[in-house]
């Protein structure tokens, strides 16, 4: 069920000009980008819109900004969203739609993902990918709801993330790993989504 609000002011997520929503059968997904290219809002932005169209979330990210980013899109559904610092909050919170880890806690990771009831209906995303372990992305490279973000090529387990297969791929810069697609020239905070059969530019618009 679509739960948008006029409260909730996401940002708009463009393909080719044009007004885009994801959806689950969009995932797995992988976002990869260089620092300060757009990648990291445009993830936000791709999760604030599956969360207002009804999808449940479990968020892990590396930095708060990230959770702040998140709440500002979603602004007057923040009751449908848990903050979890530590497991034994778990029970108490497992029926929000979105649950927002706390930044960077791997232990933490592990546990939630090991004791959540329903996680195979959740959108898990791991963001910040590449300043997280590896056994981060082994614990999670099975899921068929997952969003993995960040700057790839600098991942210890890049070579493990790379074979995953995935129905969507944005890119917000020209990876070094290679693809079975060729990314076009790219302007600032502009990126090229990829779906396996077309692809097209993208952006957020504020």
């Amino acid at each position: 069920m679509n739960i948008r609000t006029k409260l909730a002011m996401p940002d708009t997520i463009l393909l080719n000009g044009k007004k885009y929503s994801f959806d689950e059968n969009d995932l797995p997904c992988l976002i990869s980008y260089a620092p300060k290219t757009g990648g990291s809002h445009f993830t936000i932005s791709m999760m604030a819109d599956l969360f207002l169209s009804g999808s449940k979330i479990l968020s892990f990210t590396a930095y708060s900004s990230a959770k702040d980013n998140f709440l500002g899109q979603i602004k007057g559904m923040e009751s449908k969203v848990a903050y979890i610092e530590s497991i034994n909050q778990l029970e108490a919170n497992k029926e929000a739609q979105a649950i927002l880890l706390k930044s960077g806690d791997e232990k933490l990771f592990f546990e939630v993902v090991s004791k959540i009831k329903d996680l195979k209906e959740r959108v898990v995303l791991v963001k910040n990918i590449e300043t997280f372990s590896g056994a981060v992305f082994d614990n999670c490279s099975q899921f068929q709801k997952v969003v993995i973000s960040g700057d790839i090529d600098r991942c210890k387990e890049k070579n493990k993330i790379i074979v995953k297969k995935y129905k969507t791929i944005v890119v917000f810069s020209r990876p070094e790993f290679p693809l079975a697609f060729k990314v076009p020239t790219l302007n600032k905070y502009e990126g090229y989504l990829w779906n396996g059969e077309s692809g097209g530019l993208c952006r957020v618009f504020r």
